[in-house]
C-alpha cells in the first residue's frame, strides 16, 4: 500500500512541476524583457565591479549581499525594479561574452581591424567557431563593451581555475557552478540557446516614473491575472531555494571549525608578510575560497615557507596572462 502511495505522490509532484514550468514559460513569453540598453548595461557593470571589489562574490557569482546591493542601487538610479533572477541571467550572459572575447585573444592567425577594434577572420571561420562557442560571432562587428569593468568582474575567475583547470588546482573542476550562494535559475539553459537574454520584468514601483526606453511596446496586451499567480509560485520556489542554500552554508561553517577556515588562513597570510595590496595577498584571497588550497597551505610550517608558496602560486596561475 505504501508503495502505491509513494508512487502517486511522485506522479502528483511531477505533474505540478510540469504545470508550473509550462505556466512560467507562457508568462515569460507575455512579459517584457529587461531593458539592458547601453546606459543601463554600463551602470550594471559598474555596480557588479563595485561588489567584486567589496569581496561580495562567492566563487563565480555574487553572493546574496552582492545581489542585494546591486538591486537596491540599480533601482535607486534607474527606478527599474528588476528581480535577482534577471541580474543573475545578465551576469551569466556577460561572463560568457567575456570568455569568448578572451578566447579570441588567444587565437593565432587572426587579423585586427583598427577601425572596428576587433579581430578579423573569414566568414567561414566565424560561422564554424560560433557553432562551438555560441555568440562569439558577434565580435565580428565590434569589440567587447566595457572590457575594463568586465575584467574586474571575471578575469580572476579565469586565473583561479574556475573556468579552466591547471595542474596546480588539484582535481579538475566540475563544468557547472557549485558555489553555495549560486541558486541559478533552472531556465538559464533555455536562455543560453539564444544570443538574447529573456527575463521577466516586474512592473516599476508605484508612484515613480519608469526610466525611458527605446523599445516599441505600444499595442501590447495587458498582462493577465494568471501571470501574477505564476510569479507568486516562482517567488515561493526562490524562497525555498534560498533557505536550502542558507542551511548548506550553516552546515559548511559548522564543519569548518578545525582551524582551517578562511579567516584563520588569512591571519597566517598576513603574518607571513603578504600584506593587503601585495600580489601574494591578492592571490591568497582568491585561491583560499577552496578548502583544499587552505589545507595545503596549513601544512607549511614557517612564515617563510608560506610566503614563498604564495609567490610561486601567483607566478604559476599568471604565467600565461600578462593582465595580472
Amino acid at each position: 500500500m505504501s508503495y502505491y502511495c509513494a508512487t502517486s505522490l511522485l506522479q502528483l509532484y511531477s505533474l505540478n512541476m510540469s504545470v508550473l514550468a509550462m505556466n512560467y514559460f507562457l508568462y515569460s513569453e507575455m512579459a517584457e524583457n529587461a531593458d539592458w540598453n547601453e546606459e543601463n548595461t554600463r551602470l550594471l557593470c559598474e555596480l557588479f565591479a563595485e561588489q567584486v571589489r567589496a569581496h561580495n562574490r562567492s566563487g563565480t557569482h555574487l553572493n546574496r549581499t552582492g545581489y542585494k546591493n546591486v538591486m537596491e542601487k540599480f533601482k535607486e538610479k534607474t527606478e527599474l525594479d528588476y528581480s535577482k533572477l534577471q541580474f543573475k541571467n545578465k551576469w551569466d550572459k556577460m561572463r560568457k561574452e567575456y570568455g569568448n572575447w578572451k578566447r579570441l585573444s588567444r587565437e593565432t592567425g587572426l587579423g585586427w581591424d583598427p577601425v572596428k577594434k576587433t579581430y578579423t577572420a573569414p566568414d567561414s571561420w566565424w560561422k564554424k567557431e560560433n557553432k562551438v562557442y555560441k555568440g562569439i560571432a558577434k565580435f565580428k562587428d565590434g569589440p567587447l563593451q566595457h572590457e575594463d569593468l568586465k575584467t574586474i568582474m571575471f578575469e580572476d575567475i579565469r586565473n583561479t581555475g574556475d573556468d579552466h583547470w591547471s595542474p596546480s588546482s588539484g582535481a579538475a573542476p566540475n563544468t557547472q557552478d557549485t558555489e553555495p550562494d549560486d541558486d541559478k535559475d533552472e531556465d538559464y539553459e533555455a536562455n543560453e540557446a539564444s544570443d538574447d537574454c529573456h527575463e521577466i520584468s516586474p512592473e516599476p514601483s508605484k508612484g515613480k516614473r519608469p526610466a525611458p526606453t527605446n523599445r516599441k511596446d505600444k499595442g501590447k496586451k495587458p498582462k493577465t491575472s494568471g501571470g501574477h499567480w505564476v510569479q507568486d509560485q516562482l517567488t515561493k520556489l526562490v524562497s525555498m531555494s534560498e533557505r536550502s542554500t542558507a542551511s548548506c552554508e550553516s552546515l559548511a561553517r559548522r564543519e569548518d571549525t578545525s582551524g582551517c577556515s578562511i579567516k584563520d588562513v588569512m591571519v597566517l597570510v598576513r603574518e607571513c608578510g603578504a600584506v593587503p595590496g601585495s600580489k601574494e595577498h591578492f592571490i591568497a584571497s582568491q585561491v583560499f575560497i577552496k578548502r583544499a588550497e587552505r589545507e595545503m597551505f596549513m601544512t607549511l610550517e614557517t612564515p617563510e615557507e608560506r610566503f614563498q608558496w604564495l609567490t610561486m602560486k601567483h607566478n604559476w596561475l599568471t604565467r600565461n596572462d600578462s593582465t595580472m
